[in-house]
């Protein structure tokens, strides 16, 4: 509930900020997105080629044990 509260209010204290700071704080905002998705895609595709760049694991069939 506290929460809620607490979420409402920044609703008001947004509300109240002009239009102009709006735009900026809104064209900010997706320009942290836009570089957090980029980083996040650089970590995932280096985390793709590390393994093609090992040298692949032979495996060696162990003979029958009796």
């Amino acid at each position: 509930m506290a929460s809620t509260a607490q979420a409402s209010l920044v609703v008001q204290l947004v509300q109240l900020l002009p239009s102009p700071l709006l735009r900026v704080l809104d064209g900010w905002s997706h320009r942290v997105a836009r570089r957090r998705a980029r980083a996040r895609q650089q970590q995932w595709l280096q985390s793709q080629a590390a393994p093609a760049a090992e040298a692949p694991v032979k495996y060696h069939l162990k003979p029958w044990r009796d």
